[in-house]
């Protein structure tokens, strides 16, 4: 039998004998709750609001027949000369009026119960004749809150009011004592904004100032009176659905543990160890967990090959990787070891043909013998420069930790000074040159030897200037000028070697930047603009 079938049968049995009735039975009695506490609240809202008018129909009254009985008054003495005797007011539930006239001032009052002024500022009931006020408002005094009837005097139809009948009665302890009588709840006048009451039995009403604008809030409060009845077939008929859902809960419980549960335990310990060994029980069985141990067998055989074979081929990998590495590293030396030979050892082998050939110029007469030497040597000096050009590159040939820069160009020149009749110019910025690095510094001095060694070999130069300084923005700039033969750089590469390539590779290598100046007849300029490291 398959795990879907049991829980079917098994939820076909219990869940619906007991969770339907049951929720059935909460959902009548949760409706039937709700609807009443509804249905008591909109009674408790509209019995209030009954209340407040109930309560205010006596002040409404005297203030509308007050203000009928001041019109009649005006239309048989319109200046209102004749007064009528005040006293107090006829009804106990209003404590003092005043007749007003529209500019404000005050015809006609009772302030027998120690209201000075009316309760609204002159100013404001000016306005009242172009912008009414409400029939009814409140306002704050010195006795408590009030509340304010008005109505408009108007002795003739069609025509602007002659005044206004304002008729207060005050909301003292009495007040809203008879309004908690009449509500049954319990009356809190609070001011406003009052606090906010999430509750269902607190009822809320405005109290608003003569803008409309709330002055006060008046809040009644029942307790709870809506209770959830107990179930309708009593309390054994509770204790056996109690003990009915008991064992649904428990069978459930142990059928989810043992047809559920357990076989996932067993799954979920086979993946985390990687192995089939904890899934043999399941693997014997014929439901849904057992297709589902069987296909993670055969995961686990396919993984464990899978896993054989990426090794060997991350083994193949790490060594074809170490493979060209070495021969990235192999091809690197030999071009650097190459670019080294040509700039320190082939100008050096120049520089001695060159002097071997002044000091052949030096001999007499009749030196032969000697002549031809020279020549011997200076034709084995060309084939060692054949060989070498042939040959693998090679080491630094410099170090300038025991010099200063300024001087190891100097002695360059100096050297240089001792094979050909030329004159140098150093200008070399020291400071500035120890903020290069030794390979930067060594680099330098190999371009200067070469620019030196080909302004004397192929330029004939008389004159060489070589200067470090500066640049704008903040590198370092090293300038070697001659005014020998020159040449055209766009044809010169295939004429003079080596040598515009090595300067254009050494430029690389030190992320420099390399620019040429030369023309047939005005010399050649050469300009290297190096980029000082950072400080640490």
């Amino acid at each position: 039998m398959t795990v879907r079938l049991r829980f079917t049968l098994l939820l076909g049995l219990l869940l619906l004998g007991f969770a339907g009735t049951l929720l059935a039975l909460q959902w009548l009695e949760h409706r039937e709750n709700a609807t009443n506490a509804a249905l008591l609240h909109r009674n408790r809202e509209q019995q209030l609001d009954h209340w407040l008018v109930a309560t205010g129909r006596a002040l409404r009254s005297f203030a509308r027949e007050g203000a009928l009985a001041a019109a009649a008054r005006l239309r048989t003495d319109p200046a209102l000369t004749a007064l009528a005797e005040t006293g107090a007011p006829i009804d106990p539930d209003v404590n003092a009026y005043w007749l007003v006239r529209s500019n404000g001032t005050v015809a006609q009052h009772d302030i027998s119960h120690g209201l000075a002024q009316p309760p609204v500022p002159t100013a404001q009931i000016k306005l009242w004749t172009a912008n009414p006020p409400p029939y009814s408002f409140f306002s704050e005094s010195d006795t408590g809150l009030i509340e304010i009837c008005v109505e408009p005097v108007v002795p003739h139809e069609g025509v602007p009011p002659w005044g206004w009948l304002l008729a207060t009665r005050h909301w003292n302890e009495n007040r809203l004592k008879t309004l908690a009588n009449l509500t049954e709840g319990r009356i809190n006048l609070d001011l406003y904004p009052a606090p906010a009451s999430p509750s269902p039995f607190v009822h809320t009403r405005l109290l608003p100032d003569w803008r409309g604008r709330p002055l006060r809030s008046l809040q009644v409060s029942y307790p709870p009176t809506v209770e959830i009845a107990p179930g309708i077939f009593g309390a054994p008929t509770t204790i056996v659905f109690f003990g009915f859902g008991l064992l649904l809960i428990a069978a459930l419980a142990l059928s989810l543990w043992r047809w559920v549960l357990q076989p996932l335990e067993l799954i979920v310990a086979g993946l985390k160890q990687g192995d089939a060994a904890p899934l043999a029980r399941l693997l014997a069985g014929g439901d849904e967990f057992a297709g589902v141990a069987r296909l993670l067998n055969a995961a686990f055989t396919q993984r464990n090959a899978l896993e054989k074979e990426i090794e060997e081929r991350r083994r193949i990998a790490t060594a074809l990787l170490a493979a060209e590495s070495d021969l990235r590293h192999a091809l690197a030396e030999r071009t650097r070891l190459g670019r080294d030979l040509h700039d320190g050892v082939i100008q050096t082998l120049y520089a001695m043909g060159m002097g071997l050939s002044s000091v052949q110029a030096l001999l007499q007469p009749g030196q032969e013998e000697a002549a031809d030497r020279l020549n011997q040597g200076r034709a084995a000096l060309n084939e060692v420069i054949h060989d070498v050009r042939n040959f693998i590159t090679g080491l630094e040939p410099e170090t300038l930790r025991a010099q200063t820069f300024a001087n190891a160009v100097s002695s360059l020149l100096d050297c240089m000074k001792s094979i050909s009749p030329v004159t140098t110019e150093c200008k070399i910025d020291e400071a500035l040159a120890t903020q290069l690095t030794l390979n930067q510094r060594a680099n330098a001095l190999h371009i200067i030897r070469e620019a030196v060694s080909n302004a004397l070999r192929h330029g004939a130069a008389e004159h060489i200037q070589v200067t470090l300084s500066r640049t704008p923005e903040g590198g370092a700039a090293l300038d070697i000028r001659d005014d020998g033969l020159g040449f055209d750089p766009g044809t010169s590469t295939s004429n003079h070697g080596r040598g515009l390539e090595n300067f254009t590779k050494r430029a690389e290598d030190l992320d420099a930047t390399f620019t040429l100046h030369a023309a047939p007849g005005r010399g050649a300029h050469l300009r290297f603009v190096f980029t000082l490291p950072q400080p640490t």
